[in-house]
């Protein structure tokens, strides 16, 4: 299929003047712009115009003025003629009303920018105050998009992140150790963050001497303990074992009492996410055992 190429040619504006002159001042121009034309008029239509303005160029066309080289000669003609009268016409009522409405305009977006930045700035806030270490925010000094440089989030110390993500000093949150072309980041700004992967790593950075935050198993186990479910039973014949009383179990021996989960457990407990109660208490399974809850570290990890 053949591309077509479609150009629309828009009909020029007609003329608004706001003086009375304006058809005289352009049936003069009309007479003086017959024959051709020397440089020495072009040069005093340049020179009329520069020293007299766009405005005051709008005004005596009586309509907006692109600049000298999208006039007409006669249009030209009339730049000269006004200067030599003196004219000083006033603009064309549709400019005046169109600049005010862009001026509403321009003054509502920049209100509207200063609205937005200020939730930015208390969303950041908000964000920050959840990372363990104070976090600055630096521009990308090497790269400009449309909106301006991308602002990221810096730390002063060492981070890490999930299992054994690092977050080096100095590098935004974003930013592999590895990488082999590292962003060129400026000084701090009093600005919030752009950078959606620095923001998302705010809440899931920690410092190098802390825990690593729960699987997704270990959270389901906590939450189990933490609704009082788990205990320590001892059954007539047996070791004692840690079961979650909250469901029954048919693969293992004693099902009855509920799921087995001993490994889980211990591995939470070297942690120090829980601990297990002194005193024993009943289960729903009418057994009696030493019930499993969380420590302050288990709740501050369930809550991570």
């Amino acid at each position: 299929m053949r591309r077509r190429v479609v150009t629309a040619l828009l009909p020029e504006p007609a003329a608004e003047p706001a003086y009375a002159e304006f058809e005289e001042v352009r049936e003069q121009a009309r007479r003086s712009s017959r024959g051709p034309i020397g440089m020495d008029t072009t040069g005093r239509m340049q020179e009329v115009a520069a020293r007299r303005g766009g405005d005051w160029c709008t005004a005596v066309l009586g309509r907006g003025f692109p600049g000298l080289r999208h006039v007409s000669t006669v249009e030209g003609w009339m730049l000269i003629i006004a200067d030599t009268q003196g004219l000083e016409p006033p603009l064309p009522c549709r400019i005046v009303e169109e600049r005010q409405v862009a001026e509403e305009l321009h003054v509502g977006r920049e209100r509207a920018a200063v609205v937005e930045l200020s939730m930015a700035k208390e969303a950041w806030r908000q964000l920050a105050v959840k990372a363990p270490v104070p976090l600055t925010v630096r521009e990308n000094t090497r790269h400009i998009g449309p909106r301006g440089s991308l602002r990221h989030v810096v730390s002063a110390v060492d981070l890490v992140s999930g299992r054994s993500r690092t977050h080096k000093a100095g590098m935004g949150l974003c930013e592999t150790p590895e990488r082999a072309n590292p962003l060129q980041l400026g000084g701090a700004v009093d600005l919030p963050p752009t950078c959606t992967r620095c923001q998302e790593f705010v809440a899931k950075v920690r410092t190098l001497d802390a825990p690593a935050p729960p699987t997704a198993a270990e959270a389901a186990l906590l939450q189990l303990i933490d609704s009082g479910v788990v205990l320590t039973l001892r059954p007539a014949r047996g070791q004692p074992t840690i079961r979650d009383t909250s469901q029954r179990s048919h693969g293992v021996a004693w099902g009855h009492l509920g799921r087995k989960v001993d490994t889980a457990v211990t591995k939470l407990q070297a942690k120090g996410w829980v601990q297990k109660d002194e005193k024993p208490s009943k289960a729903v399974t009418d057994q009696y055992g030493q019930r499993w809850r969380l420590t302050d570290a288990g709740i501050a990890a369930l809550g991570a």
